[in-house]
């Protein structure tokens, strides 16, 4: 929507006071690395400054990298300074990290989505790819390159594995943390489960490094569970805070790393098998519920599409920003979209702009919580630009800490309604107009007292006397006997289903036979039965007459078609064919029910003499033109060919308007034979066959204009 969603906003820091808040970061998950390397332990330490780095280059714009990573190296270099002498420092491997943490942050932006960057397994593959294994393993080569020791193998694998282990236990949080997932902890309840799990967590943890055989298999245990029990964030934090108290532990006694206790394995030799089957069921019980919760899930959601997707009505789910998440069938029917379509769009641009500002003012009551739903009768634009009302009832969908997610709309469609409000207007206004025209005769019948009632108009139509007084009997008998039985049956179905009808009968005048057209319209009493008729008489006598007379004259056109020898083809603005009669159907081999709507050239096969070009032009040929002159051959589709003179007339509407053309067809074929044989007749001798005087001047004149041309 054209407004802010109502989130609770967090001040961002000054970018100075940012960098020095990184620093200090840095200084202390160095200081606390530093520290296990001081207990002499043979294990990696773990090493999260790098991890630190990377997740800030992920986080922040290209041009705050120089400072980060100059905040962060200075943290490490005053850790090592605090821990040991300034001759110790290192810079090769400061630079290193920041080489890991510069291709880390590059990847993870190629690799994961942006604002979600963890959404299921795959996203954790290309984390751990991007984080803990690439930058780890480009940075333990550069180490022996570009420090040599003793043992580069072994400086290889402390290397790689500190880096990895740092970046799995603090790169997934670094990336999910938001300043607004603070604001979820003002739930008192998950507040208490995430302090509850990382308390038990961390105690038995501790407690099973100190006194259980194979104390990480039962590490794994735990954290499985934090793992289902908490969200995302708080399940890795934990991961983080048990991994530094393991690693300090076995850094301050490295004896939690030798074989199981001997005194357990003696009295309990079976140990091994409850550290394989536990895991295991636990497994499979977590992997129970999970599938039983997915299942009601899916259910629930099932239940919520069918009830959606087969709604009588318009329903969808809009985001808080207006646009349209998802929609059912009656809303795309209603709108005249379809659901990719509506994706797309927002309801801000599918709304008339009068009724938009009253929608976003309940729209800023029902975020703020003044009120929890709302319906109003609004106008959209379909499809087709055309205005369409509904009405229209919205409620809110709320995130656990308050925060809108998004609106439930129902939206009905009363364009009907509507219609019928403006067909009711309508006819008022035409009730009217045509009392004070007089032209039409309006009535009305009570049915229980049996009182007709008509105006001045309805004597005149029925050439009754003012002074009778009208009645069903009276009505009755003005019908014309052949049509008093439907007319009656009309009638009475109309009572008994109690609905509007309308009629068309026959009455006898003075002058013969009137047609009337009647219309009626029932008023119900309060239990639903009806009160009474309100309706009105015309006279369609002259259309009755005109229809008649219309219909006649397209008889005497057909049949004058049908029997003239010239072939007749109708065509419209594009050039198709519209009619054909039966000469124009012999001629080109194709009946007009297969010539219907094909164009004009591909019935009419037509071409410039018998075996010349072929007409792609209708209008090219010269019809100024004798027919004899012509020389346009038609052929038929099953054989044969004729010499025919055409012209082309085009037809217009009265206004002017072109509306197509008629094409006449003639068969000139035995007159242009004759045409040639007088042709040659004139130019060669009767008896010996060869060219006489008269053709020999001809050809004279030819050679002579030939010279002459050149």
């Amino acid at each position: 929507m054209s407004k802010q969603s109502q989130h609770v906003l967090i001040a961002l820091p000054h970018p100075l006071l940012h960098l020095v808040s990184l620093g200090l970061v840095s200084f202390i998950f160095t200081l606390f690395s530093l520290e296990l390397s001081q207990f002499g332990t043979q294990l990696a330490p773990l090493w999260f400054p790098t991890s630190i780095m990377m997740v800030a280059f992920y986080r922040h714009a290209g041009r705050m990298w120089p400072g980060i990573a100059l905040s962060c190296s200075l943290g490490n270099i005053a850790a090592s300074i605090l821990l040991f002498s300034t001759s110790s420092l290192n810079m090769t491997w400061t630079t290193i990290n920041i080489v890991e943490a510069v291709v880390g942050a590059v990847l993870l932006r190629k690799l994961l989505p942006w604002y979600n960057p963890l959404q299921n397994l795959a996203d954790w593959l290309r984390l751990a790819l991007g984080s803990a294994i690439v930058p780890p393993l480009l940075g333990g080569v550069l180490v022996v390159l570009l420090t040599p020791g003793d043992d580069p193998l072994r400086a290889f694998l402390i290397w790689v594995l500190s880096e990895s282990i740092g970046a799995l236990a603090l790169v997934p949080l670094g990336l999910l943390f938001k300043p607004h997932y603070l604001l979820r902890h003002r739930n008192p309840r998950l507040l208490f489960e995430s302090l509850l799990t990382l308390a038990i967590t961390l105690t038995l943890s501790w407690l099973s490094m100190l006194y259980l055989p194979w104390p990480f298999t039962f590490i794994i245990v735990l954290l499985m569970w934090s793992a289902v029990r908490l969200p995302r964030m708080e399940a890795f934090l934990i991961f983080l805070t048990t991994v530094m108290m393991v690693s300090l532990m076995m850094a301050a006694d490295p004896s939690l790393l030798a074989t199981p206790r001997t005194y357990l394995m003696s009295h309990m030799p079976w140990l091994p098998f409850l550290l394989i089957l536990l895991p295991a069921n636990i497994m499979t019980m977590v992997m129970y519920a999970f599938r039983a919760e997915r299942k009601h899930i899916s259910e629930s959601e099932t239940h919520f599409r069918n009830a959606m997707e087969y709604s009588a009505i318009g329903m969808a789910l809009v985001g808080t920003e207006g646009q349209w998440l998802q929609t059912n069938k009656a809303l795309c029917q209603f709108l005249g979209y379809s659901q990719e379509e509506l994706r797309g769009l927002t309801f801000q641009q599918l709304t008339w702009p009068e009724d938009l500002n009253k929608d976003l003012q309940q729209v800023e009551k029902l975020i703020s919580g003044e009120i929890n739903t709302y319906s109003m009768e609004k106008r959209y634009y379909n499809r087709n630009g055309d205005v369409v009302w509904a009405l229209l009832a919205v409620s809110l969908v709320r995130h656990t800490d308050g925060t809108p997610l998004y609106f439930i709309a129902q939206i009905e469609d009363i364009n009907e309604l509507k219609r019928t409000e403006q067909v009711n207007q309508q006819l008022m206004e035409r009730i009217t107009l045509a009392n004070e025209a007089g032209g039409i005769g309006t009535w009305e019948w009570e049915l229980k007292p049996n009182i007709f009632s008509w105006d001045k108009r309805m004597f005149e139509l029925y050439e009754i006397p003012p002074h009778i007084k009208p009645n069903w009997q009276v009505w009755y008998e003005c019908v014309l006997p052949e049509d008093r039985q439907h007319a009656e049956k009309v009638i009475r179905d109309s009572l008994q289903s109690r609905s509007p009808f309308k009629l068309e009968f026959r009455i006898t005048v003075k002058d013969g036979i009137r047609h009337i057209r009647a219309l009626a319209n029932r008023v119900l009493n309060k239990e639903g039965e009806v009160e009474r008729l309100l309706g009105i008489n015309m006279d369609m006598t002259e259309v009755k007459q005109l229809n008649e007379a219309l219909f006649q004259e397209k008889e005497r056109l057909h049949i004058t078609l049908d029997s003239i020898g010239e072939a007749v083809v109708c065509i419209d603005m594009a050039m198709k064919i519209t009619f054909m009669n039966p000469v124009a159907e012999k001629m080109s081999g194709w009946t007009q029910e297969e010539a219907l709507g094909v164009p004009l050239l591909t019935v009419l096969h037509i071409t410039f003499g018998d075996n010349g070009p072929l007409m792609e032009n209708i209008y090219s040929a010269d019809t100024s033109r004798s027919a004899i002159e012509q020389d346009v051959v038609l052929h038929c589709r099953s054989g044969g060919s004729y010499d025919v003179h055409y012209s082309i007339t085009p037809l217009s509407t009265l206004d002017g308007s072109n509306i197509g053309s008629v094409l006449v067809i003639q068969d000139v074929t035995e007159s242009r034979k004759m045409l040639r044989q007088l042709s040659y007749s004139a130019s060669h001798d009767a008896l010996t066959h060869l060219a006489n005087r008269a053709s020999f001047e001809k050809q004279l004149r030819i050679l002579l204009q030939t010279v002459n041309s050149t």
